[in-house]
């Protein structure tokens, strides 16, 4: 009978899609059910205005709107943002899919206001997050019914949406401005050169009707919803419209033979990393029994296939309603509010989230601890089986279920009214938004006053759920046995904690790591639940000290200002805050990135073959199984290399392709060519290689100590006497400090495409990288051919920061040697947790440090010894430990100073460049030496700062005077402006009447010398060409990745020509038009590109004016005049050249180096840190800048901001985790584990200062650079360690409180785990014992 109802459903079925996209109606009739809407969108519509940027709906960048009809009476149509890399393809029909092309276009002139508010208000850089950006937004817009939606609505809204550009600030300015209650934002009058959130809202504040929405087809307005078979090359895809087609389909492909998919949340992510195999897939969607959600009079029916959008919604609703459900809605709500992201939620359905069983679920700890229950249905009987949700989860992912049944309902009882029930959700994550719980726990307790003279209440009823500790969402049974009967008081919950403890052991092999926090947290969300308890009981003796605690934290709207001087009145262009040229192109998505471009025809795709073990002599390669993929081509490896393998770094001591050692996980040993690109994937990993493992393994800084594994011979800085100097001295303190390394999460993954030519052996890359000059002779030396038949070509970047300057250039060359091998054009695009494995990171620092002071702490003398992870090769490590130690100084003077540098040699995939390149380690270290004097003295680390600065005058340790030296002076306007000593006693303050949450606030100054080390690095060329309409093509050396580099070439090019900037455009970055350029990077770009621009527009300007003095006429427009000189014959082409004067290279031995001049600043930074969790919020941030007379105060703007925020999350929470031999050994030796935006957590929306000020210096002349500005990228990163050192200030004032006055050692980064440890207390001391003063969490270093 089963079988025969499901022919008889089958035949009725389906068999293809009907959906529309942009108001386009589409009928696909040959669909593979495995195709993402993403890949369908950019592969078959060719729409690629949606971005692929993670493949794991963790960044946004792919974000489109659904739209449908789901009421047929109201007319009601639900708009909902999603994630073009998760959802299906089938899952679209009957449905409207708007993408950001159908928002609006450049090239047809009709922008959408969303579109144009983010393009004028520099809501975008690179350029690449922004289409995702945008359609959250308009999703968020057209989903309020009849009205705007608030600014709450509106942060809220991106909390699936990433950006490693912006510092978010300029977004949330450019969204705010379509919210209904701005008037609620603070403002005041300001001045012209003062422009706030609030000022920026008032623009639009006419325009604010509820915007221009994408019309809903009425064709799917009568869609009624069928079954649907679709039959895939490799899967099968069902859509079942009732329970007992579900029932009978499943019945049919049991257990592992089908999956069930709602969102496709997890199913995708399986299918992706964990290659899970299925040939069925069973959409739920449309079932309706599974949508229920009712509420009776002893429980709450919640239908399994509730997406938890709607979940939320409802829950809101019954919890306004104010009647007594003991806290479950509540304990939901605050876990929905930080669960997954609004497009996650949007999909993802409860019962999908409750079979996943995953064991550091948000939600199940809540459901368990409410007493949930589950329903269950099989087709084979008519029963329903219930069973509780704690007797559900086996562990290990298991879940007791019989294959054929599906889950229909969850209920949970609702308490007694009259009862006293309490229940309350707790969760802490490496993020607050988008980042799953490192410990989440629900917690329900039943009390009952007793007749005693005490009053006190006892426990009848207690469930303790924990998710992150054990390999389930575990109950505490026997702890709650032993607590029913006893009283509700802190003696209690003391035996609670020790009982619990003991019940969840962890140890340092336990996933996931971090045993002492979490086992940390567990007790800290106790105790938080009964400091709750006890004041809805009114039993608290001092209800302040607990208030703070016992409920969530509500984070404020977050605003900001910016502060401009005004520009020198004889410049008209320069100046000026022209935005960014591509800013339209970013948000209508048609500006092209690498990924975007159109294949030729025969184009091949490449998937890198790496190997899975460090340090691995590699004996045998077998293609036979990968060959046999439908599509396969070839296999490339070293001996395919025409040419040289080696690669041309400073020591060539890199293989283009391993020959015989993989030294470390993710080494290139060959390429598979394929026709596809999922073909050339699955290939990939069917490429068997047979290894043997060689000894030691290296991954470790102390690892490379004990092994003496070095680059190089050790690096020495000095000035002065160090014996005499410390012998001199009247104290003096040592210490080590660590800090990790950072990935670059550029939001452009690594890619290229290479065209092979028979004709006169060219070869042609379209690729992102910083250097296509590198590039290009790299790629000529392994084809074997002259770098003048390499050309390289790039457009713009999706974001660098460094790491598209050495590490992006290896694939491109494994890909030239494919493409040149197989004689057909092959493109790459490597996926996000292959490019974050591969491509190297910021640099680990070991930093030991010993500095004489005298009482009244001047420094006198210090020594410091610096050791750096560099990898497997040296790529630029011994330039970046150069640079660190150039900077260890800071702004501070230092008479006698040694400074000592290794560069470690380990086995893991080589570190390169980022922003900021050795001088974030250096400014960590010199910052943590300040605090540790003022400790040790009794003073405030700021008073130490402004004693020892340097002065105008001054001799670095290097040998260069100081000039232009404004720091003094920033600092006193700075304390004056941020109002810095009223707030510090303010912090004091808060301080004293707060135990659980504390404040930190600290000042401090930054100086970058601007300029490379290497002379010869140090020139720029620039080519310009007008044609006869006066049309202009500017062409330079440098890189557009969203540091507004092209458009302040535009402004410098108008300003000289005198022409209007649309007359002027910048179409790529060619090897074939500029030579030899150096790679885009420390902060000299505009500098040096700025001035061989100039150079060729003046040679032009000055034949023009030649020409005008001739004709005697002064007033003719700038299109007579180009027309008229070419008729002339006046050269309207020039090439224009710059080399910075007075640049010499850096000689050590000689203690002798060289910049350019210093872009200086300040700034303070303020926080509130929850010492119980290590949960912190950025309360304000001011920042100065001396960024000369800025060539364009928006964009400088953005970089100050954009810098400040990639360094706050260096600096707090960015942590990548290797496995190791000693630390991480639940990890693979030499694998990273934090491979994508999943488990490493870049600063997202919710993590900015909640109020934001950046101004920028006036009356700052610079004569070095062009038109007296200064480079801008890099320095401000350095102003982020405020943050770091402000959290390390809330930490010392709970230390206090607690009676521990020592110094303490913060490392880097100070993540919530090493924030919450460093909180020394009773729940710290039960888990570290005597150890719980000075423990230190594992890191990797």
């Amino acid at each position: 009978m089963v079988k025969e109802t499901t022919h008889q459903a089958t035949s009725t079925m389906k068999n293809h899609l009907t959906f529309y996209v942009n108001g386009k109606e589409i009928i696909e009739r040959h669909v593979e059910p495995e195709w993402t809407l993403l890949w369908y969108l950019r592969n078959k519509l060719k729409l690629t205005g949606s971005k692929l940027g993670c493949g794991e709906g963790g960044c946004g960048a792919c974000t489109v709107v659904i739209s449908r009809f789901i009421d047929r009476h109201s007319g009601e149509i639900e708009h909902r943002t999603v994630n073009g890399c998760l959802a299906p393809l089938c899952s679209v029909d009957g449905c409207h899919v708007i993408t950001v092309e159908g928002l609006g276009s450049v090239n047809k002139s009709n922008l959408h206001p969303i579109q144009t508010r983010l393009a004028e208000l520099f809501g975008s850089q690179c350029g690449f997050c922004t289409p995702g950006i945008v359609m959250s937004l308009y999703g968020t817009v057209t989903s309020t019914t009849n009205s705007l939606p608030t600014m709450q609505d509106i942060e809220e809204s991106f909390d699936g949406n990433l950006c490693r550009c912006t510092g978010y600030r300029p977004i949330l300015d450019a969204a705010k401005s379509f919210a209904s209650d701005t008037n609620k934002l603070p403002h005041k009058e300001s001045s012209p050169s003062i422009s706030t959130t609030f000022d920026k809202c008032m623009l639009f504040v006419k325009q604010n009707s509820i915007p221009d929405q994408i019309e809903f087809p009425q064709k799917l307005k009568h869609y009624i919803p069928q079954s649907i078979h679709i039959k895939g090359s490799l899967i099968e895809w069902y859509r079942p419209v009732s329970l007992n087609e579900l029932l009978h389909l499943r019945h049919t492909y049991p257990g592992d033979a089908s999956k069930l998919v709602f969102g496709n949340t997890r199913v995708q992510i399986q299918r992706k990393f964990k290659q899970l195999q299925c040939s069925c897939l069973i959409a739920i969607t449309h079932i309706e029994e599974l949508q229920q959600l009712k509420r009776t009079t002893d429980s709450l029916y919640l239908g399994a296939g509730i997406t938890f959008t709607c979940l939320k919604s409802k829950l809101s609703e019954w919890y306004n309603e104010k009647i007594n459900d003991g806290g479950i809605c509540q304990a939901l709500l605050d876990q929905l509010q930080r669960f997954a992201s609004t497009q996650i939620r949007n999909v993802a359905s409860l019962g999908g989230n409750i079979i996943s069983a995953s064991p550091i679920s948000d939600i199940n700890p809540v459901l368990q601890a409410a007493g949930a229950v589950l329903e269950l249905h099989r087709a084979d009987s008519s029963a329903v089986r219930q069973i509780s949700l704690c007797e559900f989860f086996l562990g290990q992912g298991r879940v007791s279920m019989i294959d054929n049944e599906v889950l229909v309902a969850i209920r949970i009882p609702l308490p007694n009214p009259s009862s006293k029930s309490f229940l309350r959700s707790y969760k802490q994550s490496r993020r607050r938004d988008d980042s799953k719980g490192i410990v989440s726990a629900g917690f329900q307790v039943e009390l009952q006053q007793s007749n005693s003279i005490d009053n006190q209440w006892n426990i009848i009823s207690v469930c303790f759920s924990f998710g992150g500790m054990a390999s389930r969402t575990i109950m505490t049974k026997n702890t709650q046995q032993e607590l029913v009967g006893l009283s509700w008081t802190k003696t209690t919950m003391n035996k609670a904690c020790e009982l619990i403890l003991k019940e969840m052991p962890l140890d340092e092999m336990s996933p996931g790591g971090q045993p002492e926090y979490r086992r940390t947290l567990v007790q800290s969300f106790l105790f938080k639940f009964y400091a709750y308890v006890c004041l809805e009981l009114r039993q608290s003796t001092d209800d302040s000290i607990h208030l703070s605690i016992a409920y969530p934290y509500h984070r404020p709207i977050s605003h900001g200002q910016q502060t401009i001087p005004e520009r020198p009145q004889s410049q008209k262009v320069v100046g000026s805050s022209l935005s960014h040229r591509s800013a339209y192109l970013h948000t209508t998505g048609e500006a092209i990135y690498g990924d975007d471009m159109p294949s030729l025809v025969n184009t091949l795709h490449a998937a890198l073959v790496l190997s899975t073990q460090p340090n691995a002599r590699i004996k045998h390669i077998d293609i036979g199984v990968a060959s046999q993929v439908p599509g396969f081509v070839s296999f490339i490896s070293h001996t395919d290399v025409p040419g040289s393998n080696k690669s041309a770094t400073p020591i060539e001591d890199e293989e283009v392709f391993a020959s015989s050692i993989a030294h470390c996980i993710g080494a290139i040993i060959g390429v598979v060519v394929c026709e596809s690109e999922e073909s050339a994937y699955i290939a990939s990993n069917l490429v068997k290689i047979e290894y043997e493992l060689l000894t030691p393994t290296i991954f470790t800084i102390e690892d490379a100590i004990i092994h003496e594994s070095y680059f190089g011979n050790e690096i020495s800085l000095q000035q002065g006497d160090i014996d005499k100097g410390f012998a001199d001295a009247e104290h003096t303190l040592e210490a080590t400090v660590w800090i990790g390394g950072q990935e670059h999460f550029y939001m452009e993954t690594q890619c290229c495409m290479v065209i092979p030519s028979n004709d006169d052996q060219e070869v042609t890359l379209y690729l992102a990288t910083q250097s296509p000059a590198t590039a290009q002779q790299m790629v000529a030396l392994a084809l074997g051919r002259h770098v003048s038949r390499i050309t390289c070509h790039v457009k713009r970047i999706g974001g660098a920061f460094g790491g598209k300057a050495t590490r992006s250039i290896p694939p491109c060359i494994a890909i030239a040697v494919a493409a040149v091998k197989v004689g057909r054009p092959v493109r790459l695009h490597l996926e996000r947790h292959i490019d974050m494995s591969i491509t190297g990171h910021r640099h680990p620092f070991k930093i030991t440090y010993k500095v004489g002071f005298t009482d009244e702490g001047r420094f006198s003398t210090l020594d410091i010894q610096m050791w750096s992870n560099a990898g497997c090769s040296l790529d630029l490590s011994e330039s970046i430990m150069e640079v660190a130690m150039l900077k260890i100084d800071n702004c501070y003077q230092f008479h006698n100073i040694r400074i000592r540098g290794r560069v470690c040699k380990t086995h893991l995939p080589s570190n390169t460049a980022f922003r900021g390149y050795g001088g974030l380690q250096a400014t960590l270290a010199c910052e943590t030496i300040v605090e540790h004097v003022a400790t040790y003295l009794k003073r405030d680390p700021f008073t130490i700062r402004r004693l020892n600065l340097l002065k105008e005058g001054d001799i670095t340790h290097y040998g260069q005077k100081l000039e232009q030296w404004h720091v003094p002076r920033i600092l006193d306007e700075l304390s004056q402006s941020s109002d810095f000593i009223q707030r510090k006693l303010s912090v004091d303050e808060f301080n004293r009447t707060n135990k659980y949450r504390k404040r930190g606030i600290t000042m401090m100054p930054a100086k970058y010398g601007i300029g490379f080390l290497a002379q010869f690095y140090n020139q720029a060329g620039a080519l310009v060409h007008i044609y006869k309409d006066g049309s202009v093509v500017v062409t330079h050396g440098g890189v557009e990745f969203g540091q507004g580099l092209h458009t302040k070439m535009i402004s410098i090019a108008a300003e000289v020509l005198g022409c209007d900037v649309d007359r002027i455009r910048i179409s790529e970055t060619a090897t074939d038009k500029v030579p030899n350029a150096s790679s885009t990077g420390a902060s000299v770009s505009s500098d040096l590109n700025g001035m061989a621009v100039r150079h060729a527009c003046e040679q032009i300007r000055e034949r023009l004016n030649r020409f005008l003095v001739d004709k005697n006429n002064a007033h003719i427009s700038w299109e007579d005049l180009i027309n008229q000189a070419y008729h002339a014959r006046i050269d309207l082409c020039a090439r224009g050249f710059y080399a910075t004067p007075d640049m010499f290279d850096a000689d050590f031995s000689q203690n002798r180096a060289t910049v350019n001049y210093f872009t200086q600043g300040a700034a303070v930074t303020e926080v509130e840190l929850d010492a119980l969790t290590g949960d912190w919020h950025l309360l304000r941030v001011d920042i100065l800048m001396d960024v000369g007379t800025s060539l364009n105060p928006q964009i400088d703007i953005g970089q100050i901001e954009g810098a400040f925020m990639q360094g706050v999350g260096l600096f707090t929470m960015e942590e990548l985790i290797w496995g190791d031999n000693k630390r991480h050994r639940w990890i693979k030796p030499g694998e990273l584990f934090s491979r994508g935006p999943d488990t490493y957590k870049i600063p997202s929306f919710s993590d900015i200062p909640l109020d934001l000020r950046v101004s920028l210096l006036s009356d700052s002349k610079n004569p070095r650079a062009v038109y007296s500005s200064k480079g801008i990228g890099e320095p401000p990163i350095l102003l982020s360690a405020s943050a770091f050192f402000a959290l390390k200030q809330a930490c010392i004032a709970y230390r206090e409180q607690q009676g521990f006055s020592d110094y303490f050692t913060l490392h880097s980064p100070a993540t919530v785990e090493r924030l919450r440890m460093a909180c020394a207390d009773e729940f710290t001391h039960r888990v570290c014992l005597d150890e719980y003063l000075t423990f230190q969490p594992r890191g990797s270093y």
